[in-house]
């Protein structure tokens, strides 16, 4: 009796620790489907410049974040550029320059990924570590 209960606490012990695999929020090797193909120039904030396809904002095609009070979304196509801002808490400033040449400024959310194709694989990054995204 106390083998079988061995053996069954050595396997349960196991597929607890497999389905832990997927913990740490890794990169699955996808980038998500989206609706557009948005082409982007994105540099990071050690001044890796990345230019990247099918570029999203977790798996959207526009950038939200805090406008004030009330939350607000911009489409990628609609913008040049968006510069970030130093990370203040949960929220990082971004400057979005329009086409129309208009600007505005939002806080995104520190946990915000932007996915994208670099061609030789996929790639993701957390806005705390954006400093600019060129559209083309």
């Amino acid at each position: 009796m106390r083998k079988l209960m061995t053996a069954a606490l050595v396997l349960l012990t196991a597929a607890v620790l497999m389905g832990m695999g997927n913990l740490g929020g890794a990169p699955e090797g996808e980038v998500p489907k989206t609706d557009e193909n948005i082409k982007v120039q994105l540099t990071d904030r050690s001044g890796m410049k990345v230019e990247l396809t099918r570029f999203s904002m977790n798996g959207k095609v526009f950038v939200e974040g805090k406008r004030g009070a009330g939350e607000m979304s911009v489409f990628f196509h609609d913008l040049k550029e968006i510069s970030f801002g130093l990370v203040s808490g949960d929220m990082v400033p971004a400057d979005l320059l329009l086409k129309s040449g208009r600007r505005l400024q939002l806080n995104l959310r520190r946990s915000a990924v932007f996915h994208g194709d670099t061609g030789d694989g996929a790639y993701q990054i957390s806005a705390p570590e954006i400093s600019g995204i060129q559209i083309h």
